[in-house]
């Protein structure tokens, strides 16, 4: 029974096992967890170089920026209203963004742009082909 006891006495004062001692648990411990800095809106409106756009030539072609101050994120071309009118490229970039648009046929359509923060502007398209000869 005596050496039950010394044993027990040793084993807390020295702080092997049981609990004892002076070094804390690792469950201790705080777990610093990285806060993410969230990204700071743009500084204004998403603004195009030009307000409308007219060609009138199959394959002719003129480039268009998007750019918004403070921004400096991807700005993504929508041309799903403009497919047989005009072709844009490239498909994303980043701001300020120069985008060129192509004349595939004739008719008119409006370009959509955005931002990954939801700001939208438009682009109204318009493209006239004549074709034949005066006599």
């Amino acid at each position: 029974m005596r050496t039950f006891v010394m044993l027990a006495i040793l084993a807390s004062a020295c702080g092997c096992g049981g609990g004892g001692g002076g070094s804390p648990s690792p469950s201790s411990f705080a777990v610093a967890t990285p806060t993410p800095t969230p990204t700071a809106p743009p500084g204004g409106p998403l603004a195009l170089s030009a307000g409308s756009v007219a060609l009138t030539l199959i394959g002719a072609s003129t480039t268009v920026t998007a750019s918004e101050p403070g921004y400096a994120g991807t700005v993504t071309p929508d041309a799903s209203a403009c497919g047989g009118v005009v072709s844009i490229a490239p498909a994303a970039a980043a701001a300020p963004a120069t985008f060129t648009l192509t004349a595939r046929g004739a008719g008119t359509c409006t370009l959509a742009f955005g931002d990954a923060f939801g700001q939208r502007t438009s682009l109204a398209v318009g493209v006239t082909v004549t074709q034949g000869s005066i006599k």
